[in-house]
Order: C-alpha cells, then structure tokens, then sequence
C-alpha cells in the first residue's frame, strides 16, 4: 500500500500525534483498514510510524481468512484504526494492552488545520474536571438562550485523541467536553440564531427558532415555518419520544487552524469535518443512544459551571484556554 504519493503535511501531523500516543521507534504498529479506507490516509499512516522508526505492517480485515487473523508473536503496541464499521476481526487484532488510535478522519484533507499539542489534553482533562465537582451547567447568549442542566449524579466524558495508556481507544482528530443532564433537570430555553448549525442535518440556521425544555424534555419550537418544519419532521421520524429527552451538553475544544475565521454562512463549514468539536462550540443535543433526536451546535454561547465560566461568547476560558505554548504551536505550526 505504501506509496511516495503522500501530503507531506498530513505525515508530519500524524507522526507527531502518534509520538503524543508513546508510538516509540522499534516496536510494533498496525494500521488496520478496509476496502472503504481511503488510501492515501492508509498511506498517510504507514509513513508516518515509519517516520517514528516504529515497525509498521498494514492489515486489511477484507482480506482475512475466515475466523480472524492468527495470533501474532509480537503483538502492536500501538493500532491506528482506519476501520469505517466494527468488524468482528477487530478483536482478534487488537491486543487488549494496545492502545488504539482510532482516526476518524475521513481524508488527508480533513487533518488541515490540525496542530497537534499535549495543551488539548490538558485543557479536556481541566475541563472534565470541571464537570465532575460541578452542581450545575448554565448555557446563555445574548439572543434569549437560557438553559441550566443539573450534573450531581450525571454522566460526563471527554475526547483529547491521545491513546497514551496500554488499553486506551482515543478517537483523533477530537477534543471536546460533555455531560448527559442529571434526569428531569434540563430546563429554560436554547434560541438558534443565523450562523448556528443544525445537527446531523448540517444546516445553517437562517432564522431565529426557539426550543424550550422542561423536566428534562424539549416541550415546544417555535419559529418560521420554513425552518421549523424540517425540525419537527426529523424528530417525528425517529417514531421515538426519546428522541424529544435532552441528552447532552458538549463543549467543543479542538483548536483547528485556518486562514481566517469562517463567515456567519461559510460555504461547507456546517457540513466540514468535526464542526461539532471545533474550538468554543456548544451543542445541545437529544435523543438517546439508539434514537438520534437533533443537535444544535452554538456558535456565540456561554457556559458556566456553577457561575463558573467555561465558555464565553463562543471563547473558552480560564483552564480551558489554551496557554502560551499551545498557542505558539498554533502560530508556528509544523
């Protein structure tokens, strides 16, 4: 698969985030991939532990035999997993102390603007941390948005792409903060404004619409017809009154580099690749596990944790802004 026809740049990019995962020169890697792996990211991979002086070798769970791959005598120390669905291979493949950078990049071009850095991580860890000894989460703007959420006893997580620990699957690119409402707490009103994006749909909002939720659950929406319609049609098709639950708040603090920042209605940035973790976006969304309810993704909000503000117009703050380094890494990228 390996081949010169690579994007430098991307190379340099993944080596260096596989160095922040302890890829170490010497030692065994896989790149695991199927028919949908977009090859010059396959290749993209292979140069890349190549670079680190790792012993890469690339596996293509299609071309398996049947009953998974044989037991290897040196298992990976490190997986990069290309894989677009779960495969049952994966398990034969995937020693359970190898730690499993899972890219979910769908192409070279989707890394563009990635500077990786060990800010991202401390940051998501802070914030995490944040979470955790919080009481409550108060999600405003300056266009109506008024939401609070209880998080005693909720569930909380964090993405930083960094599958540095024997047994860690980190999917990269990423870097966000979140926390499911303790139940029946979500409360007050989200006001989608021009600019804002509608998720999984990766619309532009055009028109201010208004959601209102009570006892945990979206209980109206209100705004143009021409924008609401589709809104009510989604949920409705989901045939699922899960769908209406406030699921989650997320906080998104991926860094991504670029010219110059993105228009109110950028041509491709609603639908580009990890808008939802992009860097001071906050997304609402609903539903549940199996039942995908909607997701709005802020663009201006602010987020405070017990009055503590996490996020303000759209600009982390405090701990979870980055420091000088990280921003120095941004200004001078590789």
């Amino acid at each position: 698969m390996k081949s010169e026809a690579v994007d430098r740049r991307a190379v340099e990019v993944l080596a260096r985030q596989l160095e922040l995962c302890r890829a170490t020169p010497g030692r065994p890697a896989t790149v695991l991939m199927d028919g949908a792996s977009d090859p010059a990211l396959v290749n993209t991979c292979i140069h890349a532990l190549e670079q680190i002086g790792a012993l890469s070798k690339a596996v293509s769970v299609d071309d398996l035999p049947e009953g998974g791959a044989d037991a290897e005598h040196m298992p990976p120390d490190i997986v990069v997993d290309l894989l677009n669905d779960y495969s049952d291979a994966e398990e034969s493949l995937v020693s359970p102390n190898a730690r499993v950078l899972s890219v979910v990049a769908h192409s070279t071009g989707d890394l563009r603007g990635v500077v990786p850095h060990t800010g991202l991580g401390r940051r998501v860890k802070r914030g995490l941390d944040l979470l955790e000894a919080g009481q409550e989460l108060h999600v405003g703007d300056d266009h109506g948005t008024d939401l609070r959420i209880g998080l005693k006893g909720a569930r909380r997580w964090m993405h930083d792409g960094l599958a540095a620990i024997p047994g860690k699957i980190a999917e990269w690119p990423r870097g966000m903060i979140g926390s499911a409402p303790a139940a029946g707490t979500a409360k007050g009103t989200i006001v989608m404004s021009p600019g804002d994006i509608w998720l999984p749909m990766r619309w532009y909002v055009r028109s201010t619409v208004v959601l209102t939720f009570d006892g945990g659950r979206m209980v109206s929406i209100e705004g143009p017809q021409s924008e609401t319609e589709a809104v009510r049609a989604h949920l409705a098709s989901m045939g699922n009154p899960a769908a209406y639950r406030l699921d989650a708040v997320e906080i998104g603090m991926l860094w991504m580099d670029s010219p110059r920042p993105p228009a109110l209605f950028e041509p491709g940035f609603a639908a580009s690749f990890g808008v939802a973790d992009r860097y001071g976006h906050v997304v609402i969304a609903t539903g549940d596990y199996t039942t995908v309810g909607i997701a709005c993704c802020l663009r201006n909000a602010t987020v405070a944790v017990d009055e503590v503000a996490a996020v303000r117009l759209g600009r982390p703050q405090g701990d979870l802004a980055p420091d000088v380094y990280e921003q120095a890494a941004h200004r001078y990228p590789l």
